[in-house]
């Protein structure tokens, strides 16, 4: 039997998915699970649904308004359990994703896992689990943050989320959990998520361009130092000297 894994959901304004999300739920806990969720000022506050309100595995915090990095923290600070799974609301969950997860963290704490998603395009490959380097993150980020499963150590260590980013919180969470708290990054390659992919529906797509590529230079500059040269690191700084290229032509 595999350790209990708490279940943290941040959701602002999220009421379309409610019923689909707390379903999910109902299909992923085991008996020793729990659920956290973090609302994180929603117009209408989040409710429990009738058919949860006498079960003690979950927990709903209503703060107001403090962020996605704060609401994170919070709803770690308040799990019952080491393990940790991320989902948003809008996101589902496959039977098996816990036990895989709780199987590979089980063998070794000082890891993130992560999961492929069902939108994902098929790539062979024999391994069931890959090891992704940090410096991968500095070309793109084949990461989903909604299929994140970890030991509470590695967040305590790194230092938990920041709490002061308008965005690339994720992004900057996973290169400190690599350079201070040095956890290794790995991905099982079954698909274990359902993502939903409308950026309408998704907080951080309505975030202004300039403001993402600001913060995201930013978070990679503050890490960049603490890791060893990679084909990755030189590959994203090619495209950044073609990128630069490009707009001096124009």
């Amino acid at each position: 039997m595999r350790d209990p894994i708490t279940i943290i959901t941040t959701v602002r304004d999220g009421d379309a998915y409610r019923d689909r999300y707390f379903s999910n739920l109902r299909q992923i806990l085991g008996p020793r699970d729990h659920a956290v969720i973090v609302d994180d000022g929603s117009t209408a506050p989040l409710a429990t649904p009738s058919d949860w309100l006498n079960d003690p595995r979950l927990k709903i915090i209503h703060p107001g308004k403090i962020g996605r990095g704060a609401a994170l923290n919070l709803a770690i600070e308040n799990s019952p359990t080491d393990l940790i799974a991320i989902q948003d609301i809008d996101d589902i969950s496959l039977a098996s994703r816990l036990d895989r997860q709780g199987d590979v963290l089980s063998n070794n704490h000082n890891q993130l896992v992560f999961a492929r998603a069902m939108s994902d395009p098929w790539r062979p490959t024999l391994a069931a689990l890959q090891h992704i380097q940090p410096a991968r993150l500095y070309f793109s980020n084949p990461l989903h943050h909604s299929s994140l499963a970890m030991h509470r150590s590695v967040w305590a260590r790194a230092g938990g989320y920041a709490a002061d980013l308008p965005c690339c919180i994720d992004l900057d969470f996973y290169l400190r959990a690599c350079c201070v708290a040095k956890a290794r990054i790995s991905r099982l390659n079954r698909r274990q998520i359902e993502r939903t992919l409308d950026p309408g529906t998704r907080h951080f797509a309505r975030i202004p361009d300039a403001l993402y590529q600001k913060t995201r230079a930013c978070v990679l500059a503050r890490y960049r130092p603490d890791l060893p040269w990679s084909i990755w690191l030189a590959a994203a700084k090619l495209r950044e000297l073609q990128l630069f290229s490009a707009r001096d032509v124009r």
